[in-house]
């Protein structure tokens, strides 16, 4: 055996791998394991705010031990090495605390249905319009889990509940260009009163109500 291919072998050996993230709370020592094919690990913090436990004063260097007091994410990079040849380094991230989620990115037609409802509020000069928008807005949140029921089968029978419930609450007047407006973000609804509401367009369904009643309850703040 050559020897380039004896240094491509010993290259290859040295290997470190670390989970990707790793969770905890403040305060809490929190262990990073690794999985080594070296004797021991040399470990860096590389964000403020994060605390390494001194790695010679523990028995096996092929765990850390940090901790935090404050939330946030920290990054950790580990290395080992065999003679002269060191390993790939390697980064893990340390969670502290509950992370918060995700803000979702702005759905485009929320926002135009939004702003356009909006503007015809603006515009109403009808009493308690703000009551009434709020009664709306709640109508569609129910109508959202009415459609997902096993009592629901046909587009003509929720027709006929969302009609009812909204005769109830408003009068044909109320509204009228908020709900004509609305009306036009239902063209893709079954219009047969016979068609058969299977899973798929329930869910559609009750996603755009839901989408309807958001934006009907931005458009009063």
């Amino acid at each position: 055996m050559n020897i380039i291919l004896i240094s491509f072998f010993l290259v290859v050996g040295q290997q470190v791998t670390l989970p990707q993230e790793i969770h905890g709370q403040p305060g809490q020592f929190i262990s990073i394991p690794s999985v080594t094919d070296c004797k021991s690990v040399q470990w860096v913090v590389l964000d403020v705010g994060i605390n390494l436990f001194p790695v010679e004063l523990l028995r096996d260097t092929t765990t850390a031990v940090v901790s935090a007091n404050s939330p946030g994410k920290y990054r950790v990079l580990a290395y080992a090495a065999k003679g002269d040849l060191a390993s790939k380094p390697v980064i893990t991230t340390v969670i502290i605390g509950d992370p918060p989620e995700p803000t979702p990115a702005p759905d485009e037609t929320t926002s135009k249905l939004t702003k356009e409802l909006k503007s015809l509020y603006v515009s109403l000069s009808e009493d308690d319009k703000q009551s009434k928008v709020t009664k709306l807005s709640s109508l569609y949140a129910s109508f959202a889990t009415t459609v997902k029921g096993e009592e629901v089968q046909t587009a003509g029978e929720l027709l006929a509940l969302c009609k009812e419930a909204v005769a109830r609450v408003l009068s044909p007047s109320d509204l009228r260009e908020i709900r004509v407006r609305i009306q036009s973000e239902l063209v893709n609804f079954p219009t047969d009163p016979d068609a058969k509401l299977d899973e798929k367009i329930k869910k559609m369904i009750s996603g755009k109500f839901l989408e309807i009643s958001k934006a009907l309850e931005r458009i009063t703040k």
